[in-house]
């Protein structure tokens, strides 16, 4: 009795994998290539650091940090951020802070912002531009990478739909989309191209002198690429003669 159970167990299980290698698709019942899609993204503020160079006595220790950020914002009114704060003692005693404010500012914020920065400055405490970027903020990047993925799943059903009409008799469907690439490569950064450099932005706008505030602020852009790697599978034939009877 144990022997035939035992039979018809192996009977069973050698039935159901060759029902099951049956159904699955054939390694060659794939269609795998890559899609690049690209666009620009605009970036409509920029980047802006200033630089603060105090001297501080036991007097105007109290009060200093606040007068530094005063004054950076009478350069230009902004969401201004302390990035960088380091302390050192000169000769005569005094202290000498050195402080770096981003923020990120339309351009018709940065007409004559050099000027400004030298008005604005004073015995003791003194302002310089630092560095501007107009590089896109990440909301910026992040929604044109997403803008990027919806155009490459558009792309992905297209090609599958250019398939199953070009190979009749099998039926596939999207079984990775993948924008990492390869498995056994490593991940691709999605490739930007920059526009202006800072630093020679930064040396225009320290020259350039106060200009009109009606000046419309001109949008930069960079170019962004986002590649996918996608494989088409056919169907196991089970489930496309369960879609015909659909």
């Amino acid at each position: 009795m144990k022997r035939l159970f035992a039979i018809a167990l192996i009977a069973a299980v050698f039935f159901a994998h060759s029902v099951l290698a049956e159904e699955m698709p054939k390694p060659d019942d794939r269609v795998i290539f890559d899609v690049t899609a690209e666009d620009w993204v605009v970036a409509k503020t920029a980047r802006v650091t200033i630089n603060v160079e105090a001297a501080v006595s036991a007097t105007n220790a109290g009060t200093m940090r606040g007068d530094m950020m005063k004054a950076v914002n009478d350069v230009a009114k902004g969401d201004w951020r302390l990035t960088s704060f380091n302390r050192s003692q000169d000769q005569t005693g005094l202290e000498r802070w050195s402080a770096l404010y981003e923020a990120r500012l339309p351009e018709n914020f940065l007409n004559g912002l050099g000027e400004t920065t030298r008005k604005v400055s004073k015995a003791g405490l003194q302002l310089s531009v630092g560095d501007i970027s107009f590089t896109p903020t990440l909301e910026e990047m992040e929604a044109a990478r997403s803008a990027l993925r919806e155009r490459i799943y558009k792309q992905a059903n297209d090609q599958l739909a250019t398939l199953n009409t070009a190979m009749p008799g099998r039926t596939y469907r999207i079984a990775v989309i993948n924008f990492n690439g390869n498995d056994d490569e490593p991940a691709p950064m999605p490739h930007i191209v920059r526009g202006y450099a800072g630093k020679m932005m930064a040396a225009a706008v320290a020259s350039v002198p106060e200009a009109s505030s009606s000046a419309q602020p001109m949008e930069r852009a960079e170019k962004i690429m986002q590649t996918a790697h996608i494989v088409l599978a056919a169907l196991p034939s089970a489930s496309v003669a369960t879609e015909t009877k659909k």
